[in-house]
């Protein structure tokens, strides 16, 4: 049976074992995807292996059971993996050169993408530009609403957003306080937090609402079993009352999106054109971004139902589907990198 590898971060392959917890990572839709493709998962991690060896410690599942021993390095890996070390940095790039390792890379500059996109998705694309004080300056002159983002980040973290009041005063809202006064005293309060990593400015897009909430689509859009892109399915992200960031790790709620639009002018073709867009836009970054095959986008939605992308994600977090009660999604969001890899197994002729 041939083998396919899923490259883990450190704390989920220490909690391969049934007893132990693994993050969000729901490794069993991994295990039942493989025995339906007739694959064996091995579960490997960056600090435990020889790439120039072609081996690695690693666990394999079978009969219900993991066993941990020396493996050979199977031929196509998908990668969950942030590496920040030197070491795991070396051992990925070394396993590129031995295996077909997809998404290889999984994070990208958030203005490298929409410098990437604004050409030929112009008229879904909010402005972005790299953070400076004069830009800061510029931006707020031209814009209502400005979201400031760390340019690597995840999860919503460090996001910061700026708002225009009809008094004319500037709403900053930071990750832990808010503050309400002059421009050039909402600027200095950003900067300061801004500074100390790069950061990417943001148009803001008046956001539709649930509830009076903000929301925003995430769209799992996945390499499939042909070898072809599809909108594995999408979800609605809202945020918690009195927040700027919809993400559920700071407090944001999943839920479905044919609840989420009913409030919006023609519901199905407002899904439609999210998954379109999503679609659209994936399949032209899969043509530029090395050995991509499993993202989540995330898709404004403005109070008329225009789709608007905001950024990529390229280790998607997938339990949205779950929170929102969209089981069968959830398993295919695992399941596809898997049958992908069958397929790729099939190309090379190792099937």
């Amino acid at each position: 049976m041939n083998s396919v590898g899923i490259l883990v971060d450190d704390l989920v392959f220490r909690g391969l074992n049934k007893k132990k917890h693994t993050g969000t990572e729901k490794i069993s839709f991994y295990n039942k995807a493989a025995a339906t493709c007739h694959v064996k998962p091995v579960y490997l991690s960056l600090n435990r292996m020889n790439p120039g060896q072609g081996t690695a410690y690693g666990y394999t599942f079978a009969r219900g059971k993991y066993s941990y021993g020396k493996v050979k390095i199977p031929r196509v890996i998908h990668n969950r993996t942030f590496p920040t070390s030197s070491r795991s940095k070396k051992n990925l790039n070394g396993l590129n050169r031995i295996s077909y390792v997809f998404n290889g890379c999984n994070r990208y500059s958030k203005y490298r993408i929409h410098q990437m996109l604004k050409s030929a998705f112009k008229a879904n694309i909010p402005r972005s530009v790299n953070y400076s004080k004069s830009n800061l300056r510029r931006m707020m002159k031209q814009y209502d609403s400005l979201y400031i983002k760390p340019q690597k980040g995840s999860v919503g973290d460090g996001i910061m957003k700026l708002s225009r009041g009809h008094s004319g005063k500037w709403v900053a809202q930071l990750p832990r306080r808010t503050h309400a006064g002059t421009k050039k005293n909402a600027r200095k309060i950003v900067h300061q937090a801004a500074k100390r990593k790069p950061y990417l400015i943001q148009e803001g897009i008046s956001l539709a609402k649930y509830r009076g909430k903000p929301y925003d689509i995430r769209v799992s859009v996945q390499r499939g079993g042909d070898g072809n892109w599809h909108v594995t399915g999408i979800v609605g992200k809202v945020a918690r009352k009195g927040s700027h960031v919809t993400n559920l790790a700071r407090g944001g709620k999943a839920v479905k999106c044919n609840i989420l639009f009913q409030s919006l002018n023609h519901p199905k073709g407002v899904s439609d054109s999210v998954k379109q867009l999503s679609l659209r836009i994936t399949k032209y970054l899969g043509k530029r971004l090395n050995r991509l095959a499993d993202v989540g986008l995330d898709i404004g939605v403005n109070r008329q139902g225009k789709p608007y992308f905001i950024e990529l994600n390229c280790r998607d977090q997938r339990y949205s589907f779950k929170k929102a009660g969209m089981g069968s999604t959830f398993y295919d969001s695992y399941a596809n990198p898997v049958r992908y890899a069958k397929y790729v197994l099939k190309r090379r002729g190792q099937a």
